[in-house]
């Protein structure tokens, strides 16, 4: 709606950045400001709204826009005059080849200018009014197509959810396999300082730190196959789940 509202602006004034720019830039703000509002925020529904904005809506109002700038275009270039000008001319002409007798008389003339200036108004309306008719189709086609993103993002919201899930339940069985090697909490929560504090993604990396029994949990962070994000949520379970551990050991 931010670039419906300008489309006429636009046409006259065309922005220096492109409009995907221009909408990253947007959701980086969208993102700075509910940080501001909420502390923290998941950023993950922003980021796949942004992804199928880019994906299905961008496209789709590139071409919707291309459509009403070329009928505005017409709209704008069309002018009464010249419609209500050759209008009458033509009749006028087709009445003298066809009626040649008495047309050229003053009443009668009067009267068949005033029809054609009319008609050549309806007609120049009609051609304008066909015109937003198409402009407003486009619309439609346009939002039609912003309704159905909105399905396909509460699919791709409750596919993340779902994915998230999974994902946890995975972290925690190998959480369970993990805390399983340590008897001493203190030797668990110095290993677990070592780990964070350096967050290896190598092999050689890790092997500095001489915490072996990480090694199974730690290994799906070698070669990036998590990112920093991802390995966070890893961490931030694993505190969680180790804290609850070791309380209800004592």
């Amino acid at each position: 709606m931010i670039f419906e509202n300008e489309i006429l602006f636009q046409r006259y004034y065309p922005p220096k950045e492109s409009i995907e720019k221009r909408t990253d830039e947007y959701f980086e703000q969208k993102s700075k400001v509910k940080e501001m509002v909420n502390g923290e925020f998941k950023d993950s529904e922003i980021e796949l709204l942004k992804n199928r904005i880019f994906k299905d809506i961008l496209p789709a109002y590139s071409e919707y826009r291309q459509i009403k700038d070329s009928y505005l275009e017409k709209i704008e270039n069309r002018s009464l005059l010249k419609y209500i000008g050759f209008t009458v001319l033509g009749l006028e002409a087709l009445e003298a080849v066809f009626l040649k007798i008495g047309v050229l008389a003053p009443p009668t003339l009067i009267i068949s200018v005033l029809f054609e200036i009319l008609l050549g108004g309806a007609i120049y309306r009609i051609k304008n009014l066909t015109d937003q008719g198409k402009i407003i189709a486009a619309k439609k086609y346009f939002f039609a197509t912003v309704h159905n993103t909105q399905k396909k993002l509460h699919t791709d919201i409750e596919y993340s959810e779902y994915q998230h899930k999974k994902g946890t339940d995975q972290i925690v069985s190998e959480i369970n396999v993990l805390l399983k090697k340590y008897d001493n909490k203190d030797n668990f929560w110095k290993d677990f300082i070592k780990i964070r504090k350096h967050d290896p993604t190598t092999q050689t990396s890790f092997e500095k730190l001489n915490t072996p029994e990480f090694g199974d949990f730690i290994l799906l962070h070698f070669d990036d196959k998590y990112n920093a994000r991802i390995r966070k949520i890893r961490y931030d379970e694993l505190f969680k789940q180790a804290e609850l551990y070791f309380k209800n050991k004592q």
